[in-house]
């Protein structure tokens, strides 16, 4: 090699050692510097005793998710309990000083081949480094691990070491530490362990979740196996001693009993901090005991009669509307239940709401001038959106042409709620329902659009029983209180935090004409039947929703003194087989509101002030006339009322044109009665087979139909079609249908500037596709100008 390669050489290898001194200097120092102060002080909590409202026990916690839990002495931990830990975690604790070479090389070989940290080879000494000093799953903080175990070996003994793994590491389910997981599984001191019990306990820390005791028994029992043959082999245990304990049942402590109202102790549990309940050592919650296990008890009754259905859980609230007070918690059928994932919060979790949220649309639109007798279109409709063109169903998948917003609401019909949500902007319904508490839907309305009040957005249970309630305070929302009390280990009182100040969401008088609707069971009897699920033996207002893939259907409704939802379903999405909010979670929603109130003398339910009642015809939603066959009584907002009579019913002409009289008196039957619903109807009128002629109706009685010029009302504008190539052409037909009174005469229907139809009454037919951008118009027959044009487009 030449003098000239040479120096930069060595010049390279002089820098690259001086590096390595540098660092190991650097990295000695950081070991023999002392340990910071306070590092492995414990943040000991003495336990916290969660109880209901009457006194009741509901759980006693002996940690904290945030690591606080009650420590162990040196002398408190039995040997059976050290030689456990030692098999299953690090058979060379007291050999090696903090790092094990031979394992961080293994895990090291096995991490480059992934490409990522996927093996530890952790001592117990790095693990206790990563509980105190917590650093990112990375190489690097792998390296940072190592440095801080051999600084703590330098600095503790190894009976320090274990002492402080043992009371700070996590036994799952809210268990930190060995002394809480003891009392938590077994129901006793770590003191009294069995053998057989040190090696369960020893058995989790390697994989909370996977040999979680509550979820995973069996899993827990085969790595408990393992645990004393490993004590066995290292002499930590005799053998017959461990067959002996191996054959034992894990004996876990009867978790029902002491653990009561799971969800509802769980939720506490992660709130308190932020609820500046740190230092409670005791919290009284707002828990009815008698009504938790009713509720408890009626939502297993009930999803017994839905196994077939495919139901497999329910989730309930029952709030106290006067103080907003939580009755009743329950977050799924069995907490205990790993195949329904019981310990899932169906509470708290969000989900799709289906039209529970329709309440709310309609009490904005209420507010606006719309009555319950406002007459709404229940016709096949498109909206034009920023994600395309929605065609929003009806859960029967039928048109029911005009219904009145009273009957839309009660019985849950999707297209006028689609529309008059469209009329009032998804922006104002975003905020309304931002208003009523739904902090969830965090999102633009222009991600939900439309479909928002069908539920598209996902809200919890919690959220849903709190807006609820609100309504009925008449549109004053409250925040739900599950804690009443809380005291320190001193007994003085804590403070209790608001989530804030009550606050109003709806106008009052709107929302009571909500509360009448949705207590009305004739106005839901079309949807629903009379007899259903949501009549009760005192005045309730109830609504239903069922999401788009049938996993969650929710029924939420209210007395004046108790608010009741429920949310019944899959928490893995497995569809439920036809199941709706009125058969799945209604049944539930109906015992546990009866039962709820029990011993209640109901109190009105609307509260009438400020509103006056007209007679109307239920069909036009105007003031009865004289030829309406029936009436009834409607409530309104003073001032609100119709002023017309009723334009629909009519009677026959006395003064037709011979043709015309024979097929008048035919539409008009013996009470020679005209039912004239508009050019709008006439499709959805012919359909239904109300009439084979309906748009003779104007005409019959005497009328000229006038009113706007003709429209397309299929194609929608902007519509897409989309062709199957694997389907004949022919049978691709695009719908006609135009929108014209009939004095309109026979109208040219033209695709690109050609004549592709020629329409008379009622303006209906067919045409056939052709790929690409079209523009329609229509013209009367044989004129030019065009009185109507749409455009629409094939791929």
């Amino acid at each position: 090699m030449s003098p000239g390669w040479s120096r930069p050489l060595e010049r390279g290898c002089l820098a690259a050692g001086l590096a390595c001194l540098a660092m190991f200097v650097a990295g000695a120092a950081f070991v023999f510097w002392p340990l910071p102060p306070g590092l492995t002080d414990y943040r000991a909590v003495a336990s916290v005793r969660i109880l209901d409202r009457e006194g009741g026990l509901l759980r006693e916690l002996l940690s904290r998710a945030d690591g606080r839990s009650t420590p162990l002495a040196p002398a408190e931990i039995p040997s059976q309990v050290r030689a456990a830990f030692i098999a299953a975690e690090d058979k060379g604790f007291f050999s090696h000083r903090g790092v094990a070479p031979l394992s961080i090389l293994r895990a090291g070989w096995q991490n480059l081949r992934a490409g990522r940290v996927v093996a530890g080879g952790s001592t117990l000494t790095q693990q206790l480094a990563r509980n105190l000093v917590p650093r990112p799953r990375t190489f690097g903080g792998k390296a940072q691990e190592a440095l801080w175990a051999l600084r703590l070996e330098v600095h503790l003994s190894k009976e320090e070491i274990l002492t402080q793994y043992l009371n700070r590491v996590s036994f799952g389910n809210g268990a930190q530490g060995l002394e809480a997981a003891s009392q938590l599984y077994f129901g006793r001191r770590t003191r009294y362990l069995s053998v057989g019990q040190a090696a369960a306990l020893a058995a989790i820390p390697r994989g909370p979740t996977a040999y979680n005791p509550l979820r995973a028994p069996d899993r827990l029992s085969e790595r408990r196996a393992w645990v004393l043959r490993r004590m066995s082999e290292l002499g930590l245990l005799a053998e017959a001693e461990a067959r002996r304990a191996e054959r034992e049942p894990l004996d876990l402590q009867a978790f029902e009993t002491g653990f009561r109202a799971p969800h509802l102790v769980e939720w506490v549990a992660r709130k308190m901090e932020s609820w500046g309940l740190s230092e409670a050592a005791v919290v009284e919650t707002s828990i009815d005991p008698e009504l938790q296990r009713a509720v408890e008890d009626r939502i297993t009754q009930e999803l017994s009669r839905l196994e077939e259905r495919r139901v497999g859980s329910a989730a309930v609230l029952v709030v106290d509307n006067a103080t907003g007070e939580v009755l009743a918690y329950v977050g799924s059928a069995d907490f205990f239940d790993e195949s329904i994932g019981g310990q899932n919060d169906g509470v708290q979790m969000r989900r799709q709401p289906g039209s529970a949220l329709k309440p709310f649309l309609y009490a904005e639109a209420f507010a606006s001038g719309y009555t319950p007798a406002t007459v709404l279109s229940d016709l096949e409709a498109t909206f034009g959106g920023r994600k395309g063109v929605y065609a929003p169903k009806n859960y029967d998948r039928r048109a029911h042409g005009p219904v009145r917003a009273r009957e839309a609401l009660a019985s849950s019909f999707n297209v006028p709620a689609v529309r008059l949500a469209d009329e009032l902007s998804p922006e104002r319904v975003l905020d309304v329902l931002h208003r009523a508490g739904f902090e969830s839907l965090g999102k633009g309305s222009e991600h939900y659009g439309l479909g928002l009040v069908l539920g598209n957005g996902e809200v919890s249970l919690w959220e849903a029983a709190r807006a609820y309630s609100g309504l009925s305070r008449g549109g004053l929302l409250k925040p739900l209180k599950v804690v009443r009390r809380a005291w320190r280990p001193d007994e003085s009182e804590l403070p209790l935090p608001e989530e804030f100040s009550w606050r109003r969401f709806a106008e009052p008088r709107a929302v009571a004409l909500v509360t009448d609707v949705l207590s009305d069971n004739s106005a839901r009897a079309r949807a629903f039947g009379l007899e259903n699920a949501l009549r009760l033996p005192f005045a309730a207002a109830a609504k239903t929703g069922t999401s788009k893939g049938y996993s969650d259907n929710w029924t939420i409704g209210y007395s004046r003194e108790r608010t009741v939802a429920v949310w019944a379903g899959n928490f893995d999405g497995t569809p439920m087989v036809q199941v709706s909010g009125v058969t799945g979670a209604g049944p539930i929603f109906k015992r546990v509101l009866t039962r709820a109130m029990q011993g209640f003398r109901p109190a009105p339910l609307v509260d009438g002030r400020g509103l006056e009642r007209e007679s109307i015809c239920p069909l036009s939603g105007e003031l009865v006339g004289p030829h309406c066959p029936s009436a009834m009584n409607e409530w309104f907002l003073q001032g609100t009322a119709p002023t017309h009579r009723c334009a629909v019913h009519g009677e026959l002409s006395a003064s037709l044109p011979a043709g015309l009289a024979e097929r008048c008196r035919k539409l008009s039957g013996a009470a020679r009665r005209v039912v004239d619903l508009g050019a709008d109807y006439h499709d959805w009128a012919r359909r239904e087979g109300l009439a084979e002629e309906p748009w003779l109706s104007a005409a019959c009685a005497g009328r000229q139909e006038a009113g706007v010029g003709p429209s397309v009302l299929s194609p929608a504008p902007g519509e897409e079609y989309l062709l199957i190539t694997d389907l004949p052409i022919e049978d691709q037909a695009i719908p006609l249908r135009i929108s014209a009174p009939p004095s309109a005469g026979n109208l040219e229907v033209r695709i690109d500037g050609e004549r592709v139809a020629v329409l008379g009454p009622p303006y209906a037919g067919r045409f056939q596709p052709n790929r690409g951008e079209h523009h329609l118009t229509v013209h009367r027959e044989g004129a030019e100008g065009e009185i109507a044009e749409v455009r629409f487009s094939v791929r």
